[in-house]
């Protein structure tokens, strides 16, 4: 006999958030290998994928094509990303969509120091994201795209939780 538990929209969107990350986590591992093979991402797959980021009709979709980014710029020479996609990628990064800034991040690192330019939006948007409440925001990937990139991120703050202004009754 199987149980049914009913999990709460917060417990749902964390496990789906959590499913989406380990997909994308493999699919980078298949990239890897297809780098390896010499496989090649074309300028048309990276426009065709910002696009779907823009105008995804929900954030799944965008958060979706955002991770698609981030496999493609880990499986390409970052000397290959031209100027004009490089300012794509980084404007992606302008979204309330805390996934899509997660995944946008990445690929940034993934280009390593090619993707100097981004370091003063990236610091900025720390600072707005550092103390984001939640099992996984782009903080953590902010950091390590800076640290990719070869810049120091500055220290993590020390957060203070939000209080509950109006506590149940």
């Amino acid at each position: 006999m199987t149980q049914s538990v009913k999990l709460g929209e917060a417990e749902a969107g964390s496990s789906l958030l959590w499913l989406r990350t380990l997909a994308a986590v493999l699919s980078c591992a298949l990239c890897s290998a297809a780098q390896s093979t010499g496989s090649a991402v074309s300028k048309g797959q990276f426009a065709e994928t910002i696009a779907r980021i823009r105008t995804g009709e929900t954030s799944t979709i965008r958060t979706d094509n955002a991770a698609n980014l981030a496999t493609f710029t880990r499986s390409i020479d970052p000397k290959k990303v031209d100027d004009a996609t490089l300012r794509e990628i980084m404007s992606l990064l302008n979204t309330d969509d805390d996934g899509v800034r997660l995944w946008v991040a990445a690929s940034l690192g993934h280009l390593g120091p090619r993707a100097r330019i981004a370091v003063p939006t990236l610091l900025n948007l720390l600072r707005k994201v550092d103390c984001l409440e939640g099992d996984l925001t782009s903080a953590g990937a902010i950091r390590l795209a800076l640290t990719r990139i070869g810049k120091t991120p500055p220290q993590e703050p020390k957060c203070v939780p939000k209080r509950n202004v109006n506590p149940p009754l």
